[in-house]
């Protein structure tokens, strides 16, 4: 039986073996050869196994998906590693969702709100930048969402300014749990923190670029 297309394709197999790879696509390619060659030249007498065929298959599947995670890891990397004023400016004049205060100016706030699944009543507290309570109003225990219209427990609407909220959830009457809403406030300003992008707000909080949950256009 001729064995020349065989012993080729050990060669081949050999050859790219001791070849440092020059790339993603070169292993990909080189992977793709030596499947299509070794599928060509297979004794017709004992042909290949299914089993390692399919194994094949799969290995040939996951080179494939490493290609593609080396390629959006370079994008990634070119681009952080280009102009890195232009990343950190970037972020000036965008809203970032944080726990905090943030600036009401007659358009309604929106406030994500954590409640315990416990819970069998909760209520949003609205607070001034002075830390005085400005509203009070009972919240919908499935709920993740709420708005803060510029309501105020005395006379009329809130004037303009930085407010900020907190979630209380009770069980029976009993205080169980209180924490902060979270809400959209613009970056003022961003700082390099030994290689950590900072984003600073107007009330001078802080919040670490990797920590942000979401951002948007401002909407001022």
């Amino acid at each position: 039986m001729e064995t020349t297309g065989i012993s080729e394709t050990t060669s081949t197999a050999t050859s790219a073996s001791t070849k440092p790879a020059t790339s993603g696509s070169g292993d990909f390619q080189t992977f793709l050869s030596l499947l299509t060659a070794q599928m060509r030249n297979q004794d017709p007498m004992k042909p290949m196994d299914s089993t390692e065929f399919v194994a094949q298959l799969a290995s040939f599947s996951a080179v494939e998906q490493q290609i593609e995670t080396n390629t959006k890891l370079a994008e990634l990397i070119g681009m952080n590693g280009g102009n890195r004023s232009v990343t950190l400016t970037d972020w000036i004049g965008k809203e970032v969702r944080r726990e905090g205060s943030t600036e009401f100016t007659n358009r309604p706030i929106e406030v994500a709100v954590t409640i315990p699944a416990s819970a069998d009543a909760a209520r949003l507290v609205v607070r001034d930048r002075n830390a005085n309570i400005v509203f009070e109003k009972a919240l919908d225990t499935s709920a993740n969402t709420t708005f803060w219209n510029g309501e105020t427990s005395g006379e009329g609407p809130a004037p303009s300014g930085r407010y900020s909220f907190d979630v209380e959830s009770f069980v029976a009457g009993d205080h169980i749990d209180s924490r902060a809403g979270t809400v959209f406030d613009v970056v003022s300003e961003v700082r390099l923190d030994q290689g950590n992008t900072v984003l600073m707000f107007n009330d001078g909080a802080s919040l670490d670029a990797e920590q942000a949950t979401a951002v948007r256009v401002s909407q001022n």
